[in-house]
């Protein structure tokens, strides 16, 4: 058996060549993160056929950023996510919230 080994905080989304059904994900693959909490995440796009579609990188966030970018929000659970949005908010105050955002990118 060969050996397997994959590098923490980087993966690689393959096209899902799997997918039956339009709620499926379009790409799909797995990642190692060691440390929990706030992280930079990044893609790539590759042309290779034999890698995969998109090379995703995590990089954990530095306390000044988190209290620079993070600090104002608070974190959900899935369940908690589709309570919340699934009422639905007036279109003002989204726009408001996207006006104020400093994110780097």
């Amino acid at each position: 058996m060969a050996d397997k080994y994959v590098t923490e905080n980087r993966s690689g989304l393959w096209i899902n060549d799997r997918k039956t059904d339009d709620w499926m994900d379009d790409f799909n693959g797995k990642i190692y993160i060691p440390k929990a909490g706030w992280h930079w995440i990044g893609a790539k796009e590759q042309d290779d056929d034999n890698k995969p579609a998109l090379k995703v990188e995590l990089r954990p966030m530095t306390s000044d950023e988190i209290d620079k970018y993070c600090s104002d929000y608070s974190v959900l659970t899935k369940e908690q996510a589709k309570e919340k949005w699934s009422k639905k908010e007036p279109a003002a105050t989204k726009k408001a919230e996207s006006e104020d955002d400093d994110l780097p990118f």
